[in-house]
């Protein structure tokens, strides 16, 4: 099932499309190389079949400028330094590997998996604060999540790069669905509903249930009007079901979206019989 990008995610993004970035005093400043941003302004602001065949005529070279490669560095860690750089660079990623996002080049993700180590350049952005409103986390993670989703549909078995980097995106994205702000919890929530889509990342998400599930029992308790005991203790473990946490009516104090997304987690998980 597809779901609209969340709006919270959707307007921070569209703000960031829509700074002027100056390429040049960047280029001079060493922070990217003309090489770069040719390959950046090729792709950006211009139509979709001349994006599609400008990426797809040379795979290698995007795959390079985003994940990096034998030749050297993500053009996200060599502008490590530029906050503004690396939130548009992050926009532009998403959008090229997004399935939801007009500027989606299908050809572009398998070809980022390709790299020994996809995930490098950005699992350190997600703990590059601790402010959870902080866009370049946020913005991580959106790409992050596209790209994961993608490893996991099209490869037959998991990688150790891929299990290393889920339960890492998994561990930022309760941060969110602690929060107290409905956008950012429904960015986390719907984030999990893309990657919860194989045996492998379910068992992965159970396992960190103190950090993954018990936020959305929290978030469940809102929306019926109850109030936890303990807490999300309940659902430690010992037994308990996840499909118990459907139980009895829901009504207000969370947006119906949340709460939709929510439950769509909930019944994902529930595919595995012994949770």
């Amino acid at each position: 099932m597809s779901l609209d990008p969340p709006t919270y995610l959707n307007s921070l993004q569209n703000n960031i499309r829509a700074r002027p970035i100056p390429w040049e005093g960047a280029v001079r400043a060493g922070t990217i190389t003309e090489d770069e941003l040719k390959k950046i302004k090729a792709v950006d602001k211009v139509r979709k079949e001349q994006r599609k065949q400008t990426v797809e005529s040379d795979l290698a070279s995007y795959r390079s400028l985003l994940v990096g490669g034998d030749d050297g560095k993500s053009v996200l860690e060599s502008a490590a330094k530029r906050a503004d750089v690396i939130q548009y660079i992050l926009v532009l990623a998403g959008d090229l590997i997004n399935g939801k996002y007009s500027r989606y080049i299908p050809s572009l993700p398998p070809a980022l998996l390709e790299s020994p180590d996809p995930y490098k350049p950005f699992l350190p952005l997600l703990s590059q604060s601790t402010n959870p409103e902080d866009p370049i986390p946020l913005l991580t993670s959106s790409v992050l999540a596209s790209l994961l989703s993608s490893a996991l549909l099209t490869n037959a078995k998991s990688t150790p790069k891929t299990d290393e980097a889920l339960p890492k995106l998994y561990r930022y994205l309760s941060t969110l669905t602690k929060s107290q702000d409905s956008g950012l919890q429904d960015i986390a929530v719907q984030e999990y509903s893309a990657l919860l889509k194989t045996k492998k990342s379910r068992g992965l998400f159970w396992k960190q249930r103190e950090e993954t599930v018990n936020p959305l029992i929290d978030i469940l308790r809102a929306a019926t009007g109850g109030a936890s005991e303990n807490g999300s203790t309940l659902w430690n473990g010992g037994g308990s079901s996840i499909r118990s946490a459907t139980d009895g009516g829901l009504s207000g104090g969370v947006g119906l979206q949340l709460l939709y997304h929510v439950l769509l987690v909930i019944w994902q998980l529930s595919f595995e019989g012994s949770m």
